[in-house]
Order: C-alpha cells, then sequence, then structure tokens
C-alpha cells in the first residue's frame, strides 16, 4: 500500500490492518455494488485526480480503481461509513465552494479540494481512497505491463504473490530430538 507522509499529511491510517486484511480477487471486481451513481462520478474525479496519468501511463480513472473501491466495501463494511463520507465531504465542499458538483469543478478546484478534505475534511477518508486508488492502479494488468516492459520488474509478484517449494519437514526432526533449553523454576 502506498502511504503519503507529507507535510500536512494525515499520520497513519488507523484502516490500515483491515485493509491489509481485506483481498479482493480480480474476478470481484466489477459490478458495483456500494457506491450510487453520484458518488461514483465524484470517486471517478477523485481518483483521477490522485493519478492523472500521462501520454504513457493510465490514469487511475482509466482503470478499474472506482469498482476495485466498492468492492474493497462489499467485503470491509467497516470502511463504507469512512469512505462515503469522504466522497460526500468532497461533494459538499465543492457545491460550497464553487457551486457545482465535484466531477464539474475544474482539475485545479478538485486539487484544492482533496488537499482540504486531506487535511481537515476526513483525513481518514483520504487516507483510505489514497490507498486504494494505488493498490488498485498496481493491479491493473495494463499497468503492469508497463511497469514490466519499463523496468523489467514483474509487479504481478507482490499483488497475487508466487508459488513456493514446499517446506522439508524433515528438517524439524532434529529440532524435535534435542533437549530442552529451560530448566523449570517453582514459583
Amino acid at each position: 500500500m502506498a502511504f503519503d507522509h507529507r507535510e500536512g499529511a494525515s499520520g497513519a491510517n488507523p484502516y490500515a490492518p483491515l485493509m491489509g486484511r481485506t483481498y479482493v480477487t480480480t474476478e470481484e471486481v466489477g459490478t458495483l455494488r456500494v457506491l450510487d451513481t453520484q458518488r461514483i462520478d465524484v470517486l471517478d474525479a477523485w481518483v483521477r485526480r490522485l493519478i492523472p496519468g500521462t501520454d504513457i501511463w493510465p490514469s487511475a480513472g482509466e482503470t478499474d480503481a472506482v469498482a476495485y473501491i466498492d468492492a474493497i466495501l462489499v467485503k470491509a463494511p467497516t470502511l463504507r461509513p469512512v469512505v462515503l463520507a469522504g466522497i460526500d465531504a468532497a461533494e459538499r465542499a465543492a457545491r460550497s465552494l464553487h457551486g457545482k458538483g465535484f466531477s464539474a469543478c475544474s482539475p485545479a478546484e478538485q486539487t484544492e479540494i482533496l488537499k482540504t478534505i486531506e487535511k481537515t475534511g476526513a483525513p481518514e477518508a483520504f487516507g483510505v481512497v489514497f490507498e486504494l486508488t494505488y493498490e488498485a492502479y498496481y493491479r491493473t494488468p495494463a499497468v503492469q505491463d508497463i511497469v514490466r516492459e519499463r523496468t523489467g520488474f514483474d509487479v504481478t509478484n507482490t499483488v497475487v504473490g508466487k508459488a513456493m517449494k514446499p517446506f522439508p519437514s524433515d528438517r524439524l526432526i532434529t529440532i524435535g530430538e534435542r533437549a530442552d533449553r529451560y530448566r523449570s523454576v517453582s514459583a
């Protein structure tokens, strides 16, 4: 997971342990079940600001980042109120500051709103969305292909793991035969 500890950024994410235990397969990412249409638009604009993309790299909005975050919210319902509150805070801030929805704001206006959300508006939500966006981004096969092509590094191993040889349990026999290395003490 990505962690951002720039000046003004929130500290450690209290939801990181839950997020680290919540695994979503690529087959589970697809139909959105938690987010409604308005929140999908806001979250899509949000992830596009986090990873805007270039001529080589796709933006997070061009990946399945929103669907991935939704799938995480299905499997980890504890995160739902945090993320939904963050999305709603971004939408409220956009309407309050600019008189229009977050997704209708310019990229500069969206960045301004997200900086506010990160610092004071909903820092926990910002941290969760930030980390899940980067996690979703680097799970995307197209992004993995670019990383592999440009660096030679196979990101797939860090995302889905790698098969291991079975541990030779006969190596433990000598340990089991050794004398105990402690002595009894009466309390």
